[in-house]
């Protein structure tokens, strides 16, 4: 299907997000969803026939799917990321992910996203995921400039319980690190999916109409739990899944049912408030999934390279989309670069605001819209605590240091087993909140439009080749890839192309001396216990 044209957006964007009174124009109001450590092949919009996301495929086929996404590797420099404009290298907030323990955040100096929102006029609220800092007050969503905050403020926690524990050397400490701003949310029952879908439902139920909304919903699923039960999920959805050959996979496959259900209640409550067709929605990945060791919760990146925490596209290459009203037809995708600081500049453009100075991401508000090459043109993954990098330039892509093996190679085909004929594709769509929500809004979708599975589904060559002679960065050794057209990093070209690995390793260098070295070693402080805090992960260094 044909792009639509210019003069067709232009006057759709106008009817679709500007409120007239008066003279007054009130901006669109901004929704974003984000997984956590969801992997490539964990939507069905991507190809994948053993777990179906109908809701979040048909915001991809109404909307723009992100063909060649990218975010850091792992969770807290990539969330510091998307509220400031910045590679997490630049605040400090590279590598390991930040824990409860340390004394340590976001630095105050960066202003964030919902600060800027809020001097356009926006109510700004967080349900879900923090994770950049929580030892002190200042460090907390609710003074970043957020409204509201119900969620964790840790990396992850229990679906039921709501705890988060860490491994000490003096053994394991857990505690409570469920909060409604600054209290600890000691009422909260159930299933975690449910409880943060219902808040963003009661959010948008509350809202104002006369201001415009954003509402950042950043869910845990599918991020593992604690050691003692890595899975979590209600039991009739984890037997729903009964096609799912692994076991693990299978709870796995029933979060991602749990997350695509929530991703299908938001929009209803948007619609039922009668402001989806006034309403920009984002959907994203933080980071690629972990296949296998720490954090371990059977996320599949196939057929990408890498995981989680490490430089290979399975690690940032993440899936991501923007819906509004204003896209008619179907099946967009857009293959150009866009990395998770271009929120912050692209979104503002959007709500009607110029991009901030000194930022590293770029408005990428037209070349998204009106199929545009991408203005973005390199992406770096800088990581001095684990002691990796990458760069990606054009087609080519750069990776020096060490890396950890484990999380370096391909991963996630043995988990893709179905027993038994594979779901019904159509009959999944057709089932969705999201796939009568169209009906209603006057956008039909055919269930035999949907080959932008097809276009988006990623390819790989070179299958053949060995593991011990796939390229790894090590002893200084340094591997060159063309993501292009080898998206799964198989054939390395440092040979074949020396003038183009001393050019990206010149670039390279030059873009490390502007890191912000990340606090190391890492310091689990004892003050910080739980149990001295009626074992709640609560603010702790206020007065140290």
């Amino acid at each position: 299907m044909a792009w639509y044209t210019a003069l067709t957006y232009a006057a759709a964007i106008t009817c679709c997000f500007l409120l007239c009174k008066g003279e007054k124009e009130v901006p669109p109001n901004i929704v974003m969803i984000v997984a956590d450590d969801m992997g490539w092949d964990d939507v069905s919009f991507h190809g994948s026939d053993q777990i179906m996301t109908p809701n979040i495929d048909l915001l991809a086929y109404s909307g723009i799917a992100l063909g060649r996404y990218y975010s850091h590797c792992v969770c807290t420099p990539s969330r510091a990321a998307l509220l400031t404009g910045k590679y997490g290298y630049k605040t400090g907030m590279q590598g390991y992910p930040l824990t409860n323990s340390e004394d340590r955040g976001l630095p105050v100096s960066e202003k964030l996203l919902p600060e800027y929102l809020k001097e356009l006029g926006y109510a700004t609220h967080l349900v879900g995921k923090w994770h950049l800092g929580q030892a002190r007050s200042k460090y907390l969503p609710t003074v970043r400039g957020f409204d509201s905050h119900f969620g964790h403020r840790c990396g992850y926690v229990d679906y039921y319980e709501y705890s988060y524990q860490e491994r000490w050397i003096t053994g394991s400490v857990s505690g409570i690190c469920l909060f409604r701003n600054l209290s600890v949310a000691w009422d909260a029952e159930g299933y975690l999916t449910d409880l943060y879908t219902n808040e963003a439902k009661s959010v948008i139920k509350q809202h104002d109409e006369t201001t415009p909304l954003f509402l950042m919903v950043a869910h845990n699923a599918p991020h593992s739990a604690h050691e003692g039960a890595l899975l979590q999920a209600p039991p009739e959805d984890i037997r729903a899944m009964r096609h799912v050959e692994l076991p693990e996979r299978r709870i796995y496959a029933a979060m991602m049912k749990k997350l695509d259900d929530s991703v299908g209640d938001i929009v209803e409550a948007l619609l039922q408030k009668g402001i989806l067709e006034k309403t920009i929605i984002v959907f994203i990945s933080d980071n690629g999934g972990m296949t296998s060791g720490k954090f371990l919760n059977y996320a599949s990146n196939w057929p990408l390279r890498g995981l989680k925490m490490s430089p290979y596209e399975g690690g940032v290459r993440v899936a991501g989309l923007i819906w509004n009203s204003g896209y008619w037809g179907a099946n967009h995708l857009w293959n150009g670069y866009m990395h998770v600081v271009d929120w912050l500049p692209t979104l503002l453009r959007a709500a009607g605001s110029e991009s901030p100075l000194n930022i590293d991401g770029l408005d990428l508000w037209d070349s998204i819209h009106f199929n545009r090459n991408s203005p973005r043109e390199e992406i770096f993954e800088i990581d001095d605590y684990d002691g990796f990098a990458s760069y990606t330039s054009g087609d080519f892509k750069l990776i020096i240091s060490n890396n950890t093996i484990t999380y370096s190679d391909h991963q996630g085909d043995n988990l893709r087993g179905i027993i038994g004929n594979k779901q019904s594709y159509e009959n999944a769509i057709k089932l969705s909140k999201i796939y009568t929500i169209l009906n209603e809004i006057h956008r039909p979708f055919q269930t035999n439009d949907t080959n932008l599975r097809d276009r988006i589904k990623i390819k790989c060559s070179n299958r053949d080749k060995r593991k011990d002679e796939i390229c790894h960065p090590e002893e200084g050794k340094v591997c060159l890839f063309n993501i292009k057209n080898d998206p799964c990093e198989i054939e390395d070209l440092t040979k074949t192309y020396p003038e183009v690995v001393d050019r990206m390793w010149n670039r390279l260098r030059e873009e490390i001396t502007k890191k912000i070295s990340r606090v190391v070693p890492l310091f689990r402080d004892p003050r910080s216990e739980p149990k001295l805090f009626n074992y709640t992960w609560n603010v702790w260094a206020d007065n140290i």
